[in-house]
């Protein structure tokens, strides 16, 4: 039987996605109302909205459908890809990512799970970062499932009290919102890879999770 945690989560999390790409899709529809009304620069104006907007949209799909959904059938997620789709969602951020010791992953397969709690973590630091900032990934221990290091700094560089909160021991379901979900989802994606997240730094100008 579903619990109600799970449920209110798999809810939660739908809201999170639906909210995370309607801007994009607006865009292109704006973009489209734009083509039928004006012409000239207008019109190449219009044309470049659509054309961005779109790319956005495909990004956070491609982001989305690894990190929320199956994303395959297989039980392992090549690396590179979950490498290349956090990078151009942080491109789009405007925040630099830098990987410490990714090479030793390049090429090959993580676990799934493993893959999951990248790309959600990775999505968490970001939104620490308003104005955009730097966010270093440090994997460590060669295996299918790294150790990782998440390291965030820059301007307004910010953990929420209410998104905070998700990362609790025994959070109940009327406890969960839009807002801490995330930070939830990524705590029970480490205890899934037999692995304890948390958060090891706090300050105006650096934050750190560490999953070992």
């Amino acid at each position: 039987m579903v619990g109600k945690n799970d449920m209110k989560m798999a809810e939660l999390l739908c809201s999170k996605l639906c909210h995370d790409l309607i801007s994009p899709i607006g865009a292109i529809n704006n973009g489209l109302e734009f083509l039928g009304e004006e012409s000239g620069e207008m019109l190449d104006e219009a044309t470049n909205l659509i054309g961005n907007s779109a790319r956005q949209a495909a990004d956070r799909l491609a982001f989305f459908r690894l990190a929320l959904g199956a994303g395959g059938s297989d039980d392992s997620v090549d690396f590179d890809t979950v490498l290349e789709i956090t990078n151009n969602l942080a491109k789009e951020k405007k925040i630099e990512v830098n990987w410490n010791g990714a090479d030793a992953y390049a090429h090959a397969n993580v676990s799934k799970s493993s893959g999951k709690l990248i790309l959600n973590l990775s999505l968490l630091a970001f939104e620490c970062l308003p104005r955009g900032g730097q966010v270093e990934i440090a994997l460590e221990n060669n295996s299918e499932i790294p150790d990782l290091f998440v390291s965030i700094r820059g301007e307004k560089c910010n953990l929420r009290e209410d998104v905070k909160s998700g990362l609790e021991d025994n959070v109940s379901a009327d406890s969960l919102t839009v807002r801490n979900v995330l930070a939830y989802y990524c705590k029970n994606l480490a205890g899934f890879c037999q692995k304890t997240l948390k958060l090891q730094d706090e300050s105006p100008s650096l934050i750190v999770f560490r999953v070992t």
